[in-house]
């Protein structure tokens, strides 16, 4: 799951007060998410939204295992400052990935605003907003919610029954009808893209 961001165009970064609210925006606990309201702790991010003042985008490299050794900015972090960047909207997608053009792990937050699709980047160490990109779009998107149908935790465990190796990278969105999540797995060079189906649970492995 690699950053494009070729197909957007940037836009100035815009501060906003107005908190959208789309859902609950939590990760999870043990495997991998936020604490209270679902989303990625160990596989996502931290305790603030300003990250861990102690650890440094060194100390996470490309072949970090997010199982075991997240960058700390969590999920519903990264949500909630995109969100202060654009304001209203839909939020349709969330994830975490490594660029290796800034040599840095960062949250990718899509929220459509009327006809502007804006892509919110986040560094997943510090919490501060690298970039936000934006196009027009006619695209009809649905809301995600990182806690339902399906939390974070049991779509990791879901997709490491199937493949049980270092975590590289997620998402969870909405694309073509589905509200997928999606993880990097990987064994050394050898990695597979693995996708659950959040409202269903199954389970596909490309």
């Amino acid at each position: 799951m690699t950053t494009r961001r070729g197909l957007w165009s940037k836009a100035a970064l815009v501060a906003t007060s107005g908190i959208l609210a789309v859902g609950a925006v939590g990760c999870t606990s043990d495997s991998g998410g936020a604490s209270d309201s679902g989303g990625a702790s160990d596989s996502g991010g931290a305790s603030d939204a300003g990250g861990d003042t102690s650890a440094s985008a060194d100390d996470y490299g490309p072949d970090t295992d997010l199982r075991t050794d997240a960058p700390p900015v969590q999920a519903e972090d990264a949500v909630e400052t995109a969100q202060g960047e654009v304001g209203d909207g839909t939020l349709h997608a969330v994830e975490l990935d490594y660029d290796e053009s800034d040599s840095a792990w960062q949250w990718d937050v899509k929220i459509l605003a009327d006809t502007t699709d804006h892509k919110v980047v986040i560094d997943a160490v510090t919490g501060e907003v690298v970039a936000d990109e934006s196009e027009t779009t006619d695209d009809q998107e649905k809301a995600i919610d990182l806690n339902d149908p399906m939390t974070y935790d049991d779509a990791l465990k879901a997709a490491t029954a199937e493949r049980d190796d270092e975590l590289r990278g997620w998402k969870l969105e909405y694309d073509d009808g589905m509200i997928q999540y999606q993880f990097d797995i990987a064994d050394g060079a050898d990695e597979q893209e693995v996708t659950v189906d959040a409202e269903t649970g199954d389970v596909t492995v490309d």
